[in-house]
């Protein structure tokens, strides 16, 4: 999309043959959000997270990850 830069993070290969993605976006105006990217076959789902929504969904990925060890 014009006036927005992307920059790669991280992938993966998630159960069922989908994949997972996120970018840094940095848009021409000064704002800087983080796209999380879902394919599912053809279908493509992106969702842009301010920092403090990133920071929170990763706080609680990492305690539901901690509580599945045995």
């Amino acid at each position: 999309m014009e006036g927005e830069k992307l920059t790669p993070i991280a992938q993966w290969d998630l159960a069922y043959g989908k994949k997972a993605s996120l970018k840094a976006v940095e848009y021409d105006s000064g704002m800087n959000l983080l796209r999380m990217t879902v394919r599912e076959g053809t279908r493509i789902t992106d969702v842009n997270l301010h920092a403090e929504a990133a920071q929170e969904i990763g706080e609680a990925m990492i305690e539901w990850a901690k509580k599945q060890k045995p």
